[in-house]
């Protein structure tokens, strides 16, 4: 991620009027880019959906060619989709797309429900395709899968006979450690509200887990669990990078000049505990 230093990728809003103030410098060319608006029609409750997904979906159908997860974003949203966001290793990012934006309200990937919000480029535009807008206009009407029912409770056995049994964990294993600001960069750093916490498989390819903190308090001790995944069906296992960035502009993305990062040295196994991890370089 760190060829886009430097580069200006997104844009600043405007305190004043809710405006887009644009920036001269363009976006990769192996890249897809835009502006996401919200339609007037649609009610209030989704400009308080904090989940927006950006999806291009390939020409030829199948999976995702490449997806964005992004928390509390404000609009007009300037987007930029590159190679980095590709799902899978080794697919190649090129070719036509059509390109998607929901606002999600479980904050996981699935069907169109209740809650969700989206909107959809019309046809096919080809990676390198700029001011790719898109509308999100479109309300999910579809009702939300009920929870299966719990079977009803035996009868109670005599107290002597029932077992005693440790409640069952519902987040699983999870990652724990520290976040430090280098002392150089400590003074700078006070400015800053917003902290990600990124983990990341080995294999290239979008965030496996998400934590975001705002106006984080160093050292910063932090907890990564399977609430934090981004796509439904995924698990924390294995090994991962781990990447902790205070974003200057609290949106989502790559990072940009006033963003400072740091990561973990080496793999961290999940389950692992007393991570740390020294935010240490500036953009």
């Amino acid at each position: 991620m760190s060829k886009f230093r430097g580069l200006c990728l997104a844009l600043i809003l405007s305190l004043a009027g809710g405006g887009l103030i644009g920036c001269n410098a363009a976006p990769p060319e192996e890249s897809v880019s835009g502006i996401i608006r919200l339609s007037s029609s649609l009610p209030l409750q989704a400009r308080q959906t904090r989940t927006l997904f950006i999806v291009l979906v390939p020409e030829g159908g199948g999976p995702p060619l490449a997806v964005q997860r992004l928390v509390r974003v404000k609009f007009p949203y300037r987007y930029t989709v590159t190679k980095d966001d590709v799902m899978f290793a080794g697919r190649s990012f090129s070719g036509n797309v059509r390109v998607r934006a929901r606002l999600d309200g479980d904050g996981r990937a699935g069907p169109l429900i209740q809650g969700d919000y989206e909107g959809r480029r019309q046809g096919f535009v080809r990676i390198g395709a700029r001011d790719v807008d898109i509308l999100i206009d479109t309300a999910g009407t579809a009702v939300p899968r009920k929870v299966a029912k719990k079977a009803k409770p035996r009868k109670k056995l005599p107290p002597m006979a029932v077992p005693s049994v440790p409640p069952p964990s519902n987040t699983g294993p999870t990652i724990s450690g520290t976040i430090e600001i280098a002392p150089r960069l400590a003074g700078k750093a006070a400015g800053i509200r917003v902290l990600y916490i990124i983990a990341r498989t080995e294999r290239p390819g979008p965030p496996l887990a998400v934590v975001r903190v705002a106006n984080p308090r160093f050292p910063y001790p932090f907890t990564i669990t399977n609430r934090n995944v981004m796509m439904q069906g995924r698990r924390l296992k294995g090994r991962v990078r781990l990447k902790a960035r205070l974003d200057a502009d609290g949106n989502a993305g790559p990072p940009q000049p006033g963003d400072m990062e740091g990561s973990a040295p080496d793999l961290v196994v999940v389950g692992a505990s007393g991570v740390r991890i020294t935010v240490d370089q500036e953009f």
